[in-house]
C-alpha cells in the first residue's frame, strides 16, 4: 500500500530520463537521501517545470511504496531557489561541492535531519557572504561534513601513537593514509607538509568558529582534501571541487 509523503528536500543532482523526465536525487528532512522520477517535468507546460533545479529547497509530495529504489514525484513547490547563488558561477560551483558530497556519501533512505539542516545552513550562508569568502566557506563546511561521515582528520596529537605534537613548529607531517598528523617516528610516503597556520585553521573549523582561511592555507587544503577524500571515502572524487575558483 502506498503512503503519501510530504517533506522538505534539497535537490542534490538531476539526470535526464527519456525525452521529458528527470531522475532526481534529493536530501529530505524526513527520509534522508531518496531518488524520485519526475515524469514529464522537462515539458514547457509541465506544472512542475523549474521546481527541481540543483540545490533548490523544495517541498515535495511523492508516493512511497515498499521495496522501491525510486519513487514517482506527485507535486513540488520551491521554498527557496537561492537566486543570488545562481547569479555567480563561483557560488554555483560552491553549492555543487556540498551537494555532490552528500549525494555520493549518504546511504539511501536513512533518516538524517542533521545533514539536511547542515546543508540548508551552508546554502543560506553561501547566499549571503561576499564572493571573496566563498572558497573559505566551502572548505570549512566540507571539512565539518567529514565528521558526519566518520572520517574527521586527527589533529590533536600523533594519530598513530598519540604522542603530543608541538603546535608551534613551522610545519607538520600530515599522513593521508593515517588520517592525521604524525610524529617523526610514524612518517610515511603519503605525508603532506602543512603549516602551523593550517593546523590552527583546522582546529578553529572543528571548534565551529567562522574563519576566513588565508591564501597559503587554502592552497594547502586544495592539495590535502582531494587526496584525503579519495583515500578515506571509497575513492571519492568530487568533480565540482575541480571547478571551484
Amino acid at each position: 500500500m502506498a503512503n503519501i509523503i510530504k517533506t522538505k528536500a534539497i535537490v542534490l543532482k538531476t539526470t535526464p530520463f527519456k525525452e521529458s523526465s528527470l531522475i532526481t536525487s534529493l536530501l529530505t528532512d524526513k527520509l534522508g537521501k531518496i531518488k524520485v522520477l519526475a515524469k514529464g517535468i522537462r515539458r514547457p507546460k509541465s506544472k512542475l517545470c523549474g521546481t527541481l533545479e540543483p540545490f533548490s529547497l523544495d517541498e515535495i509530495i511523492f508516493y512511497k511504496r515498499e521495496f522501491k529504489e525510486m519513487y514517482t514525484l506527485s507535486d513540488a513547490s520551491v521554498l527557496d531557489s537561492f537566486e543570488h547563488i545562481r547569479s555567480q558561477p563561483v557560488r554555483v560551483h560552491a553549492a555543487m561541492v556540498l551537494c555532490e558530497f552528500f549525494d555520493k556519501t549518504l546511504p539511501a533512505e536513512e533518516p538524517d535531519d542533521e545533514s539536511f539542516s547542515f546543508l540548508v545552513r551552508f546554502l543560506k550562508k553561501l547566499h549571503a557572504i561576499d564572493e571573496a569568502e566563498v572558497k573559505s566557506l566551502v572548505f570549512s563546511y566540507l571539512l565539518r561534513a567529514l565528521s558526519g561521515a566518520g572520517v574527521r582528520p586527527h589533529i590533536e596529537n600523533c594519530v598513530r601513537c598519540h604522542t603530543p605534537i608541538r603546535f608551534h613548529e613551522k610545519k607538520f607531517d600530515f599522513s593521508i593514509n593515517a588520517g592525521g598528523i604524525v610524529c617523526n617516528k610514524h612518517y610515511d610516503d603519503t605525508v603532506i607538509f602543512i603549516s602551523d597556520e593550517t593546523v590552527d585553521t583546522l582546529k578553529k573549523i572543528y571548534d565551529q568558529k567562522d574563519i576566513n582561511i588565508n591564501n597559503n592555507s587554502l592552497k594547502e587544503m586544495e592539495n590535502l582534501i582531494p587526496a584525503y577524500l579519495y583515500y578515506h571515502l571509497n575513492s571519492l572524487v568530487l568533480n565540482s571541487l575541480k571547478h571551484l575558483k
